[in-house]
């Protein structure tokens, strides 16, 4: 895999923050949305949680996982398909950790119910298209008078293990 599509998807990844991560529980799926990390030297996404929350019961049951990020304004979308894990180490939550947690979570970092969900990437596509709707409208139109295929921005999918 080239470096440089890497590097552009974690731009994606951090530009847009909030992830839907979507687990399984008894065949059906769910998502929820997650402010997440992104550690680009390992390329695991983590986040913070109850330790007792449903999603953790999904994780616990089927680690296989997605996260999802879209920006619509921006022309801006991520899938990557992945396997997540609870995770107690001290060192990650205490990184994680800042004001919003204690107000969200309503404890402190050392509280039992604290945990981290390590979000372990396998596969990733994104679709990123830079050009306003204007450019777009007319890569459409040119398109359609000229039969070539419209320039609607980079779609690339990325083995990430």
């Amino acid at each position: 895999m080239n470096n440089d599509d890497r590097e552009e998807l974690y731009e994606l990844i951090e530009d847009i923050g909030t992830a839907m991560l979507v687990t399984e529980n008894n065949d059906d799926l769910r998502s929820r949305p997650m402010s997440g990390k992104l550690y680009r030297d390992s390329g695991e996404i983590w986040f913070l949680t109850e330790s007792m929350s449903g999603k953790v019961h999904e994780i616990a049951e089927d680690r296989t996982s997605n996260l999802t990020y879209a920006c619509p304004e921006k022309e801006t979308y991520i899938s990557i398909t992945g396997t997540s894990a609870l995770s107690r180490d001290a060192d990650k939550i205490d990184d994680l950790w800042g004001p919003w947690a204690k107000a969200w979570l309503q404890c402190e970092k050392d509280d039992p119910k604290v945990a981290a969900i390590r979000f372990k990437p396998q596969l990733a596509e994104y679709w990123s298209s830079p050009s306003s709707s204007l450019v777009q409208a007319w890569e459409l139109a040119k398109a359609n008078i000229s039969d070539d295929q419209p320039d609607m921005g980079e779609n690339k999918t990325l083995p990430m293990s």
